[in-house]
């Protein structure tokens, strides 16, 4: 009876023993394939995560295209820069000037690219592509002589090169940031570096008044070029 109990005794810790081996084991082949999944898996993420950054990285926008224009009075004294960046929405356009009297001045984009002085006339008339939709040509061709006049004096005509009008300070100093929807720097009928330029023009007044004793409103008194920088 004895032997018996002992046999029984012997068999059943072996079972177990074998039992909690086997079951060791398998937990350990368990977790190994659980570690194997968790490293699969972020293998996968950090594959994913290069393939997208990579996919970023190739959509960058390119470099904008820039321009700028040095803006020199009658006297051939540079009184201020402009500076113009191709964005998606349109042309962004930075005015800083100096040396110029108080008071606020009528600024726009020219359609020739030069400024002789002293009067500046060589600059032309407002630059505005004839593509431009709301412009009746015929009627008011580029609107230069300031006709029937204007965004600054009434909103009755707004040609693509019409700025807001700058404001100068006692100092002598002002600037400006606008931006020209209808304009670019693209290879276009609208584009500020078309063939024969573009040039960037500041009147001695605006609305009417002018900054300036005696000298008309209207009067073009600083001109810059404007070139691809």
């Amino acid at each position: 009876m004895t032997n018996k109990m002992i046999d029984k005794n012997y068999l059943l810790a072996l079972f177990r023993h074998d039992f909690s081996h086997n079951f060791r084991h398998k937990l350990n082949l368990v977790n190994l394939g659980l570690a194997c999944m968790t490293i699969t898996a972020a293998t996968a993420v950090t594959s994913t995560t290069t393939a997208i950054a990579q996919n970023a990285t190739s959509v960058i926008i390119p470099n904008p295209q820039n321009a700028i224009a040095s803006i020199f009075n009658i006297k051939g004294e540079q009184v201020g820069t402009a500076t113009f960046t191709q964005t998606p929405l349109g042309l962004q356009v930075i005015v800083n000037v100096e040396k110029l009297t108080q008071g606020e001045h009528m600024i726009h984009i020219h359609e020739n690219g030069k400024c002789d002085a002293p009067d500046f006339k060589t600059s032309g008339n407002h630059f505005n592509p004839k593509d431009d939709d709301d412009v009746d040509n015929e009627i008011n061709p580029m609107h230069g002589a300031h006709g029937s006049h204007e965004k600054h004096e009434g909103e009755k005509h707004n040609p693509a090169g019409d700025l807001p009008n700058i404001v100068v300070k006692k100092d002598g100093k002002g600037n400006l940031n606008a931006l020209l929807p209808r304009l670019s720097l693209d290879n276009k009928p609208n584009s500020l570096l078309k063939q024969g330029g573009t040039s960037i023009l500041i009147h001695a007044g605006a609305n009417g008044n002018s900054t300036i004793p005696n000298v008309d409103y209207k009067t073009r008194i600083a001109c810059g070029v404007i070139k691809k920088s």
